[in-house]
């Protein structure tokens, strides 16, 4: 049982043949009868997938073979004993399993696909983030999910003010002198020392955050949000030397060594949800400004090609909203049907997933914030 990342959402997104079920339940966290309560949740759902594998025509062989390694998990007390708030469970004869930090709507679906879009109220367009850690003692760049905060390794940036002045400390004990040499007189030369002035704490702060800088910018390429975390004298020293564009104005304020781990995944995650919503924010306004332009779009015959396409650069989709058809990517057409048929897939589900896979942002909103009252709402990139 993993916790979902944007890779695993990929990596799901390319299944696209066979019988594929996606179930999705609530789940209590271990207590009492806890284990009791979510197995006969998910066997509920099972029930409903094996109606609709039989409606498609599978037999029961075939069914079984589908879900027996979903079934199995019924018994597995390991397994109940990690659950959270939410399970994602992927089958197609094998079986993945997600834990989710949220209860998701609970949802059988077989498709051609599998069924991903419930998912993106929790990673949207990836919702990761990273919190940088600074102190003079301790920098650790850590990367930051609704789950949980995981360091990353930045190669070889100091981890300390002591380590990155260390050299410094060297050619200190290695001064330059002469002593011993003729003053022309018979007398000796005074000796001549080199580097002796002390240094300045602040430049020794600000050379000690460059190379943070230099070895963050390296290493992380993907654009998330930077949000650091550090007493108030610290931070304003590090945002004198960043060159990481995506540095949140908020701060975790604090010293990271005091923090324990949950501490400091639940202050920097209430700062990142701040942030995404502001993205969230321009792209809808971005909408409104080109309404009347080829730009923006409601049009799901226009949107499901313009998403497979990669030309997407903002979605909006209605948590509520689904749209059954058949989408001919060779073809570049979408045929929409008023009901689910038995080969539909949710067309929404798809041209989400394809504008994550190009890049763009995707933002699964309740029907109350969704511009224009649509279903789904696209600003193209041309």
């Amino acid at each position: 049982m993993d916790v979902l990342s944007l890779p695993d959402l990929k990596e799901l997104s390319r299944h696209d043949s066979g019988h594929l079920v996606s179930l999705y339940m609530k789940t209590q966290r271990f207590g009492p009868d806890s284990q009791a309560g979510n197995v006969t949740r998910m066997k509920q759902l099972l029930k409903s997938a094996a109606t609709q594998l039989a409606e498609l025509g599978a037999r029961t062989a075939e069914i079984d073979s589908i879900l027996n390694p979903v079934r199995q998990l019924a018994d597995d007390r390991t397994f109940w004993l990690r659950a959270e708030d939410g399970l994602a469970i992927f089958a197609d004869g094998g079986v993945r399993v997600f834990r989710l930090a949220e209860a998701p709507p609970e949802l059988a679906v077989v498709g051609p696909r599998y069924h991903l879009r419930p998912l993106l109220t929790l990673l949207g367009s990836d919702r990761h983030y990273y919190v940088l850690a600074l102190s003079q003692k301790h920098a650790r760049l850590l990367r930051g999910s609704a789950a949980e905060l995981v360091e990353v390794d930045l190669g070889d940036a100091p981890t300390s003010l002591a380590e990155a002045l260390k050299w410094d400390d060297f050619e200190r004990q290695s001064l330059q002198f002469h002593t011993g040499t003729s003053n022309g007189q018979g007398g000796r030369r005074a000796a001549m020392f080199h580097g002796g002035a002390e240094a300045d704490p602040k430049d020794q702060i600000l050379r000690y955050f460059r190379e943070i800088d230099r070895a963050l910018v390296e290493h992380v390429r993907d654009g998330a949000p930077l949000i650091l975390a550090g007493v108030d004298y610290v931070l304003p020293l590090y945002r004198e030397v960043n060159s990481y564009p995506a540095l949140a104005d908020e701060a975790v304020s604090g010293s990271p060594d005091t923090f324990n781990g949950e501490t400091l995944h639940e202050r920097s995650l209430a700062i990142a949800a701040t942030t995404f919503s502001a993205g969230q924010r321009q792209a809808a306004e971005r909408i409104d400004e080109l309404w009347a332009t080829p730009r923006a779009t409601s049009d799901p015959e226009t949107i499901v090609p313009a998403a497979t396409g990669g030309r997407v650069e903002a979605l909006f989709v209605s948590t509520k909203a689904e749209l059954w058809g058949v989408a001919d990517e060779v073809a570049d057409t979408v045929e929409i049907h008023a009901s689910r048929q038995p080969a539909d897939e949710d067309l929404l589900d798809r041209a989400a997933l394809s504008t994550i896979m190009a890049g763009g942002s995707v933002f699964s909103v309740p029907p109350a914030e969704m511009p224009r009252d649509a279903a789904a709402v696209a600003l193209l990139r041309y």
